[in-house]
């Protein structure tokens, strides 16, 4: 299919929609050679009115990906008014995609307990381009009675010869949890466990996951209705995980989740719903959306041209100091072309270290820098739009002027108090800053004046390479 949107913000090399609106990443997976990264997609709007679909990306190597087509549309009473977020099962040779259909009724309904139908709807695609027929797996009957309309995202994988499916959930009472459900043959379910977080998670748990790596387990969600905190759960809604440090089942997934040990994958404006999926190497792979639902910024740059948001970039978790790093994938080294010439020295008052600067052109580039130590201080700046500074072990990412379309600022924590790399990459309006090889990740939507040009200030810096991305 041919992109019709276009812009001078319009990004060259993250997944994006031809034109229209993105959200979710759905059904991320490795199947019969490729990578396939699915997404909920409407067409017709920049804004996300109209059809809420699904669109679908292939790629040989996660540098590199083709948009195929929109294989998932709402032409049943069963997705009447969206296809929502799900899964991919390749386990018995057939990628089967499992996400939630969602309905709205018409009438005088508050749409939480009443007036709504999330149902859990099958699509198998046997050659993972062309869908099959429709299966409708699951319907609001079919979960315990004591939980709202809401129960949705679900994410199938297998465990000591039993399959699971993990929805997240709203009850009638309003407190977010986790159901799981169990089943045999992965088209009949029952109910496994209601689990509910001991600490308060707000009204809603979306957009689970459920994976191990390197002999830990990991429960991700979504939380809604979170209180938000100086340094950390900043955004509407949050995307995080808990990490144990040994293999937990999933009939104990209540013994992972605690407040203190929820860490957001990214501390950035825009990331949200993220999906992990395992590379053929073995690698376990995150994307997640590059936006935040229902946000006091926006995107009017994109939307006037046509389109809005994108995913992040495929990252790598790795378990590090007891938390889970996410750095890109190293396939993204393919699309590294020219190095990024021009840095010199700026300034070298006593008693500080060296400050670079660039003019950094040509709109997609990527930059890794070491740096030593810095106390407080200006640690980055991008023009006079954008800047990152560090107080005692704080770090804040701060944009001071309207470059961010009514964003203002985020704040982490480090683990040690120290910023020694930083790595930003950059696509005509989007953002990437990892600190310290994933310890912390910022991504931002950023709208310079002009993409082409941007000067770049470092500051305590010992070594700076970067490449133009194509």
């Amino acid at each position: 299919m041919k992109e019709t949107a276009e812009g001078k913000y319009r990004h060259r090399f993250h997944i994006k929609p031809p034109e229209g609106w993105l959200n979710d990443p759905n059904g991320t997976c490795y199947f019969n050679g490729q990578y396939h990264i699915f997404f909920q997609y409407s067409p017709n709007s920049p804004e996300g009115a109209g059809g809420r679909f699904w669109g679908h990306c292939v790629s040989k190597d996660l540098a590199h990906f083709t948009f195929v087509d929109t294989p998932i549309v709402t032409d049943t009473s069963w997705d009447s008014d969206g296809a929502y977020s799900g899964g991919a099962y390749t386990g018995d040779g057939i990628l089967e995609i499992y996400y939630t259909g969602n309905v709205k009724h018409a009438g005088n309904y508050d749409y939480i307990n009443e007036g709504r139908d999330h149902n859990v709807i099958r699509v198998d695609f046997a050659d993972g381009i062309h869908p099959g027929p429709k299966q409708l797996i699951l319907t609001n009957a079919d979960y315990p009675s004591d939980l709202s309309c809401h129960v949705r995202d679900p994410k199938v994988f297998k465990e000591d010869n039993c399959f699971y499916m993990l929805l997240g959930m709203r009850s009638r009472s309003s407190k977010g949890g986790l159901l799981l459900l169990r089943s045999v043959d992965r088209l009949h379910w029952e109910s496994a466990k209601e689990i509910y977080p001991e600490d308060d998670f707000g009204y809603m748990l979306e957009c689970p996951d459920f994976f191990d790596i390197d002999g830990s387990t990991v429960v991700s969600f979504c939380p809604q209705g979170m209180k938000h905190e100086t340094d950390r759960f900043q955004n509407t809604y949050e995307s995080g995980y808990c990490l144990s440090d040994h293999k937990t089942a999933a009939t104990d997934l209540n013994q992972l989740i605690s407040i203190d040990g929820f860490r957001e994958w990214d501390i950035g404006f825009d990331f949200y719903a993220p999906q992990t999926f395992k590379a053929p190497d073995g690698r376990r792979i995150l994307i997640g959306w590059a936006g935040v639902p229902d946000s006091g910024y926006g995107n009017d740059p994109a939307i006037a041209e046509g389109w809005q948001h994108s995913l992040t970039l495929p990252r790598e978790i790795s378990v590090r100091n007891g938390i889970l790093y996410t750095y890109p994938v190293k396939e993204l080294e393919k699309r590294r072309e020219r190095k990024v010439l021009g840095f010199g020295l700026v300034n070298k008052a006593a008693g500080e270290q060296n400050i670079l600067g660039s003019e950094l052109t040509g709109g997609a580039w990527d930059l890794e820098i070491s740096t030593a130590d810095i106390e407080n201080g200006l640690i980055l700046s991008l023009n006079d739009d954008l800047k990152l500074w560090k107080d005692k072990d704080r770090l804040t990412l701060g944009f001071t002027s309207d470059a961010g379309c009514r964003r203002s600022e985020r704040r982490a924590r480090l683990l040690n108090g120290r910023v020694e790399r930083l790595r930003l990459v950059f696509d005509r309006s989007l953002l990437e800053i990892y600190v310290n090889l994933g310890e912390i990740v910022f991504t931002t939507r950023y709208y310079p004046s002009d993409p082409d040009r941007i000067m770049v200030f470092l500051r305590s810096v010992i070594s700076a390479e970067g490449w133009g991305i194509v």
